[in-house]
């Protein structure tokens, strides 16, 4: 009986011994790894931050004075490269121990982390220019003074980073069909609201707009016109009407009035009377 436990005991460091060198050698990898890892997320640190300088001093005083890397997007990136390297030396490591199972596994799981990235970094680029976006839109919206210009900016925000998520997942491989299909209805049904309010509330603008071609060719500016009791003489014609001047002052007059309801044009030997 203590002569198997002997034997087992000494099997179990015969082979430890074996493995010493590779387990030296793995737990070095670990080490190099880890500082290696740390000195690549410092320099990508190092660099954002550079560039954030830059950027500071070259768009000072201009409509883009707010572009910068953010410090949530540094901290994320810096993250993504200490692990992405942590991993690929784990993925050596276990391989040099002899687990051959858990370093097939981690080598699959390396080849995925380049696309994995390239995803991320595609939403990250999308989320930083729909920030430039809304930005750009809202100036713009604002100083061409147009109502809503908060929200117009953060409708080009919101389609940039839709676009990126979509990107970036097919970069991932994950199957988007789906998602675009759902996306394109959204859009389509959004668009379709907007058209039928514009066409709902702009339908009396439409009208006039069709209805003064026509009056136009009936009127010239000068005559003295009776539309539905408005008795007037026509000084010129705006975008959706005739402007009148009237015994009680200037009148506008839609054209649509003319077009839904009879008018007299007054005759010219009558045109020297008193309105």
């Amino acid at each position: 009986m203590l002569e198997s436990i002997r034997q087992q005991s000494m099997e179990v460091f015969s082979s430890i011994i074996d493995h010493l060198p590779n387990i030296v050698g793995a737990l070095l990898l670990l080490i190099t790894g880890w500082l290696l890892a740390r000195f690549l997320r410092m320099v990508v640190t190092r660099l954002i931050r550079t560039l954030n300088g830059l950027l500071d001093r070259q768009l000072q005083g201009s409509t883009l004075h707010f572009v910068r890397i953010s410090k949530a997007t540094e901290k994320l990136l810096g993250y993504v490269v200490f692990w992405s390297t942590i991993l690929v030396f784990i993925t050596i490591a276990v391989g040099l121990v002899g687990f051959s199972a858990a370093a097939a596994w981690l080598d699959r799981l390396v080849v995925f982390v380049p696309s994995l990235v390239s995803g991320g970094l595609i939403i990250v680029i999308s989320y930083i220019l729909g920030t430039i976006a809304r930005h750009l839109v809202q100036h713009a919206t604002s100083a061409a003074d147009i109502a809503h210009a908060v929200l117009f900016g953060q409708i080009a925000q919101i389609s940039f980073l839709v676009i990126g998520v979509v990107i970036g997942l097919g970069q991932i491989g994950v199957d988007v069909t789906f998602l675009v299909i759902l996306l394109a209805i959204g859009f389509a049904a959004v668009l379709a609201g907007f058209s039928l309010a514009f066409g709902l509330g702009a339908r009396s603008m439409v009208q006039n707009l069709i209805a003064v071609r026509h009056v136009k060719q009936l009127v010239r500016p000068g005559q003295i016109v009776d539309i539905g009791g408005d008795r007037g003489r026509v000084l010129e014609f705006s975008a959706t009407g005739l402007v009148l001047e009237t015994a009680d002052g200037r009148k506008l007059v839609p054209a649509s009035v003319c077009m839904e309801n009879s008018f007299s044009v007054i005759t010219r030997e009558l045109a020297d009377e008193k309105l």
